[in-house]
């Protein structure tokens, strides 16, 4: 953003240089302050230790000296020293004289004695207390020295109080320097905000926006320039954006997928369908590498073929994503003028459908076949030894063999009347009675009407109904449903064990469910268990008399009532088959 660019930019470099300015030039100052006001400090030392000298250190008696020396200290809140010739102390308005060392070589002193006049800024062994000391060499009497000094707290509260006066001034000089840093900063970036909202709205596809030219200098002249080339823009964008919408309509509206590939295989075009068929996910796919948008060698094989090929090529492509999908490709190479290869353009068609009705008609007419043949195959067996093996003249054979034929006869037949019963469920699914049905004495009377044939086999069979419920329906075909998954579920159970009735509601759907604990179906079993004469153990199921329809009817019967049907199951375990209805919801539930 500009506000967090340009702006921030140019107030932080007029900052820096307005402090590097002012610890430049305030650091001197600073510096030549304590250097002026130590000199000013020690001149005024030097005049009161001029003054002490002209006045009192030669004309009076040592007792008279001492009084004097000490009430000049406290009056200047200074500490005064004479000292005589051989460096011995004479008097000092801080300490005894008598206990006080020798000062001959003191630096102040013998500054004072080189050169008339010397200083020292140290720590006073005898107040303990650090100094700044002034002496003079005395006019009065040869060889003495005057000393003055100031306590170095007093001085530096003196150092202090100039600098912060410079300080002070300092600080302010550069809020006020910097305030006026960020008006004229404002003043240029304004602007260019401005432009930079005015181009946004243009990235947006907002047009017929200008920028105010105001001025002369060069960011006038630069608003004008964007304002001409803004309104060649929108026409080249508008045109260019027709087009596009105008193609992406037609990709769009179309069933099949289309791909182009330049001649260095770089995708050109995709439309919404070909990504479906693909299984690409939403990125852009426009201008990049066939091989890295399409992860199927096949397909870049075959766009590869389309190219140098001289006309239209078709081929199929499977896709195992996890299930199989069949897509019908039809290419045709594309001469671009600015290259000498070929690109390809690719037509792509799902064929998934048909081929699963093509395996589902092959697999139904050879289920159906077989499991037609197998009762006639024994039907004729069985006659064909009756009538050529001498079966007739043995009534016990015979009657035996009577009883087979009957029964394959019956499988037959039993057959025969399932096949049209789902013939009937998948054509006239609009026309079944549409009736309120209650579900709990529908279960209750399908449990009783199997109780019988469960504790023939050992199996305790329990209904649970947790409130009464209605669907809209065919009372007949629910009731067929759930006395295929009743019988089925007994079939399939151990002696000793249970089958479950239940009847529930969760959210909108009502749940009816029938859970045994026997042997269980196997995983990869349970997406087929509802194809007409599918089996999972096809001895066992022929030797239990199924038809092998029984699911696919239950399946049917949910679909015409606009339900489901779900299965669950743990070899070993037992199974959970559950029928979906969506709730009547017109009052027609209570006292069912």
């Amino acid at each position: 953003m500009l506000r967090a660019g340009l702006f921030w930019k140019l107030i932080l470099t007029f900052s820096l240089v307005i402090a590097f300015c002012l610890a430049f030039v305030g650091g001197y100052l600073v510096l030549r302050q304590r250097a002026t006001t130590r000199e000013q400090t020690e001149q005024q030392l030097a005049h009161l230790a001029r003054v002490i000298d002209d006045r009192f250190a030669a004309s009076m008696d040592d007792g008279a000296r001492a009084g004097v020396v000490g009430r000049l200290g406290r009056l200047t809140e200074s500490r005064i020293t004479i000292i005589a010739a051989d460096g011995t102390v004479v008097a000092d308005s801080e300490g005894d004289p008598a206990r006080m060392e020798n000062h001959r070589f003191r630096p102040e002193v013998q500054g004072a004695l080189n050169a008339g006049i010397g200083s020292s800024l140290r720590f006073s062994s005898t107040v303990r207390e650090q100094f700044l000391y002034v002496a003079i060499r005395s006019t009065r009497r040869e060889g003495w020295v005057v000393r003055v000094a100031m306590p170095y707290e007093q001085y530096e509260r003196t150092v202090r109080a100039s600098t912060n006066v410079l300080i002070l001034g300092g600080g302010l000089a550069g809020i006020l320097a910097i305030l006026l840093a960020v008006f004229f900063t404002r003043r240029i970036t304004r602007p260019l905000r401005a432009m930079r909202r005015n181009l946004q709205r243009m990235e947006r596809g907002e047009f017929g926006v200008r920028l105010d030219p105001a001025g002369e200098d060069e960011i006038g002249l630069l608003a004008r320039t964007l304002n001409r080339v803004q309104e060649q823009l929108e026409g080249t964008i508008q045109n260019l954006t027709n087009q596009r919408n105008q193609r992406e309509v037609i990709l769009a509206s179309m069933a099949e997928g289309l791909l182009a590939v330049d001649a260095d295989d770089r995708v050109l075009l995709i439309n919404a369908s070909a990504r479906t068929l693909l299984g690409l996910d939403s990125q852009r796919a426009e201008n990049r590498s066939l091989v890295e948008t399409v992860r199927q060698p096949v397909f870049v094989d075959f766009v590869a073929r389309v190219r140098q090929a001289e006309g239209p090529l078709t081929s199929e492509l499977v896709l195992h994503d996890p299930h199989p999908r069949w897509l019908d490709l039809h290419g045709a190479p594309v001469h671009f003028a600015e290259s000498e290869r070929a690109g390809a353009v690719v037509v792509l068609n799902d064929v998934t459908r048909v081929r699963k009705l093509e395996k589902s008609r092959k697999d139904f007419v050879a289920n159906v076949s077989h499991e037609l043949k197998t009762p006639v195959t024994s039907i004729k067996g069985f006659l064909e030894t009756l009538l050529e093996g001498g079966a007739l003249r043995d009534p016990e054979s015979a009657e035996r063999f009577l009883r087979i034929i009957t029964k394959q006869t019956d499988r037959l037949s039993a057959i025969i009347d399932d096949l049209l019963y789902l013939s009937r469920l998948e054509y006239e699914e609009q026309d079944i009675p549409r009736d309120s049905v209650s579900l709990a004495p529908l279960v209750e009377n399908c449990v009783a009407d199997f109780d019988h044939l469960a504790r023939s086999r050992g199996i305790r069979l329990i209904a649970r109904i947790s409130e009464p419920l209605r669907i809209s329906g065919d009372a007949s075909l629910v009731t067929r449903a759930l006395d295929n998954l009743i019988d089925n579920a007994i079939k399939y159970s151990t002696s000793g064990g249970a089958v479950e009735v239940s009847l529930s509601l969760q959210g909108a759907w009502v749940h009816l469910a029938v859970r045994d604990h026997g042997i269980g179906i196997p995983e990869e079993h349970l997406p087929r268990i509802s194809e007409r004469f599918y089996r999972v153990d096809t001895a066992r199921s022929r030797d239990l008399g199924g038809t092998g329809l029984g699911l696919a009817i239950v399946k049917h019967v949910a679909l015409v009532h606009r339900g489901s049907l779900h299965v669950e199951s743990t070899p070993g375990e037992g199974s959970r088959f559950t029928l979906q209805f969506p709730e009547l919801t017109n009052g027609a539930r209570s006292g069912a």
